[in-house]
């Protein structure tokens, strides 16, 4: 049993469901990666730096399959009789493709229930006789629960679906007995809404060149020149150069991945040193301001292009001709593909389903480069809030059709089930440092996700009664707040991180929000009000974290080791240097607020303003933790002033004259040893501010 990882503990409950089978006792969750472990239910085990003996954590684990399984299986046999095996990945491609193959057999038929402008058809599976066989895979045949066959797997969720009519689709979400199909031909697809819907046994495919640079969901060119690119090298050459992935590929199995220890440099100071990401990690930035985290993902974009010679793929759900232009402005548009939308007519419902298969094209493009070329590959999704937009689009059709009690309390409130948190993980988990015998490459993933303004000014007032429906926490906090007399205002709350009651939306944000956090390595939040300070980036060290190398004796991490020899306080420091506000000013305060605006100095950059170098963030944040900047900032060096941006500027000149040789080591090593140091310490200690 691999060592499970760690560190910071989660609370709420990870289905399994969609990533194991319960027929086959070898083959654990998917989701239980080297790097962490996701907590079933509100039950879980603190490891630390420990390793759990074989036989409990095969225990621990069975008893929750079971369990599982034992819920699942009866809720399936009341509401769903056709089942289909999961998607092989060894396959033969030819057997998979954006349209249904000529070996290929139905699986499960249905009829039309609903459908959305755009492509978007919901279809109800009905009874029938069971036709599930092998197809080509080593998937057990199986028989419906009613005719005591054993359930392998559930979700359909990327098979390809034939309609009456002919037109075709793929099954972006799976909700018994209801699939949710994305059909191929825009609004007027379908001639007709008779007849039965067939869900086919193989699975639907995206096939890219290395030479495309903008295409749809299965690889089709999506500009007129984006075509001319390709055609040039030859059609046959093109051709024999295409690689071919199922769109929605089961996540990564445990004995396929290894140990994340590389990171991946975005060129920010702040995320690098605070919430690094490693090569094979899935990392989410969340914020209120979209152009902004923008800004910072093509300043990532930029350094990876220019230091490390990643693949990127850049999921946009929205025009690309926006994307394209800012890779164009920083000559990187050719080292970046761009899966995107395509032009015809949608409504919200269909450009939701539309999304969530665009990001899942996206990290299949990568594990592609990952698994078949070996190498080190990024995902941007920007965004999967279209995620949650067809979720919640699901939930209604399915009440529209069988009625309130269809659906769990948590998904007709706008909360979390356990089925939601499953569709959330089949793109959160496809994250993967694979090993050696998988190809060796890795596959991060970057996922935008935004969430409403708080609103309120400071000054707004609010009463108890305001705060009925919190949670009963929340509750006490706002009675120990009226019993010693504190007003309730917006700026003493935010300062105690209370919420700040809203009309319901922001809340349920966040609740979502905390979700996708509990399912991911880590997250970057970029806060408004540090934002409105003037903060760039507006990153909240207390919220902002990686869960990767967590623990004493792990040999996984995230962050670069020149930054790991670093002084290790910057989160502690610029945590109570921000508690300390309001605080009677002592030698001691203005010790720990000095550190504070050096650091933040150090750490200023504004969105899209370019990546640094990692020898660069070296030098600022040796200066700022050895007091170098001190004499700068009680000058009136502040960050973002032009005094500020003057003293950063010189500098680094002052450094990179004095010692190129240093800064040119740590960037080709990403280390920074004792040798390396005293001449970078050297040239700082003989520049003056």
């Amino acid at each position: 049993m691999q060592r499970l990882a760690t560190g910071i503990l989660r609370q709420q409950q990870t289905s399994f469901a969609r990533f194991y089978s319960p027929t086959r006792s070898n083959n654990l969750p998917t989701t239980m990666k080297l790097r962490t472990l996701p907590y079933y239910s509100t039950a879980f085990i603190a490891v630390g730096g420990a390793t759990l003996s074989s036989r409990f954590a095969s225990a621990w684990v069975s008893s929750l399959v079971a369990a599982r399984a034992t819920t699942r299986s009866i809720r399936m046999q009341s509401r769903f009789s056709t089942v289909a095996p999961s998607v092989d990945e060894s396959a033969d491609p030819a057997a998979s493709s954006d349209t249904p193959s000529a070996a290929s057999t139905t699986v499960s038929e249905g009829t039309i229930v609903a459908r959305f402008p755009g492509g978007l058809t919901a279809v109800r599976l009905t009874d029938g006789d069971a036709r599930i066989g092998s197809d080509g895979t080593n998937a057990p045949i199986t028989l419906r629960p009613s005719l005591g066959g054993a359930i392998t797997s559930f979700d359909l969720q990327g098979r390809n679906v034939l309609f009456p009519d002919g037109t075709s689709g793929v099954v972006v979400a799976h909700r018994p007995p209801v699939v949710f199909v994305l059909s191929d031909g825009g609004a007027e697809a379908l001639a007709t809404t008779n007849g039965l819907v067939r869900v086919q046994s193989d699975a639907a495919t995206i096939s890219v060149s290395p030479n495309q640079r903008i295409f749809d969901l299965h690889g089709k060119n999506l500009h007129e020149e984006n075509a001319d690119c390709i055609n040039k090298v030859g059609d046959s050459q093109a051709a024999a150069t295409k690689m071919t992935r199922p769109i929605f590929a089961t996540i990564p199995q445990v004995k396929d991945i290894s140990l994340i220890n590389k990171p991946m440099l975005t060129g920010v100071t702040m995320m690098d040193s605070l919430a690094p990401i490693g090569k094979g990690q899935n990392m989410l930035m969340i914020g209120h301001d979209l152009n902004a985290m923008r800004g910072y993902v093509m300043d990532c974009l930029e350094t990876q292009v220019r230091e490390d010679n990643v693949k990127i793929i850049y999921a946009t759900t929205e025009n690309e001709r926006t994307t394209l232009e800012e890779l164009t402005k920083r000559g990187i548009e050719k080292s970046v593909h761009i899966v995107a939308p395509t032009r015809h007519e949608k409504d919200d419902a269909s450009k939701a389903a539309e999304a969530v298969a665009i990001a899942s094209a996206a990290c299949s493009v990568a594990e592609m480069y990952a698994i078949e070329h070996g190498m080190d590959a990024l995902v941007v999704v920007d965004t999967i809030d279209l995620h949650k937009q067809l979720w919640d689009i699901s939930t209604r059709v399915l009440v529209d059709v069988f009625g309130v009690d269809a659906v769990v309390e948590a998904d007709r409130t706008g909360g979390a089930s356990s089925e939601m948190r499953v569709f959330f993980s089949s793109l959160v988990q496809r994250s993967a440092q694979y090993k050696e015998s998988r190809g060796g490459g890795s596959v991060t993933l970057l996922l935008l996700t935004s969430i409403l303004n708080e609103g309120a000014s400071a000054d707004t007032v609010f009463s108890e009664q305001d705060f009925a429906q919190s949670p009963e926490k929340i509750k006490l906090r706002i009675k120990l707040l009226t019993g010693r007399s504190i007003p309730l205002t917006a700026a003493n709350l935010r300062k105690v991180d209370i919420p700040i009651p809203s009309d319901g939306s922001r809340l349920l944000a966040l609740q979502h929000v905390d979700e996708l956090i509990s399912m991911s390595d880590g997250q970057i939040w970029l806060d408004e009000r540090l934002e409105s300070q003037g903060q760039w980036p507006p990153m909240n060290p207390q919220r902002s974290v990686t869960r990767i190398g967590i623990g004493a004796d792990t040999d996984s991490r995230a962050d670069a080791p020149a930054l790991r020899r670093l002084d290790g306080r910057f989160r502690l420091d610029l945590s109570q240097a921000f508690n300390m506000v309001g605080a009677d000013e002592t030698a001691a305060t203005k010790r720990q607020v000095q550190r504070k605006d050096a650091l933040l100095l150090a750490m200023h950059q504004m969105p899209g303003a370019g990546g640094r170098r990692l020898s660069e963030s070296c030098v600022l944040l040796l200066a700022a933790t050895t007091g170098i900047l001190d004499a700068a900032v009680a000058s009136g060096a502040t960050p973002g002033s032009d005094r500020g941006e003057r003293a950063v500027k010189g500098l680094l000149k002052h450094v990179l004259q004095s010692a190129p040789d240093a800064l040119a080591t740590i960037d080709q090593t990403l280390d920074m040893t004792d040798k390396v140091k005293e001449p970078i310490m050297a040239a700082l200690n003989s520049y003056s501010v």
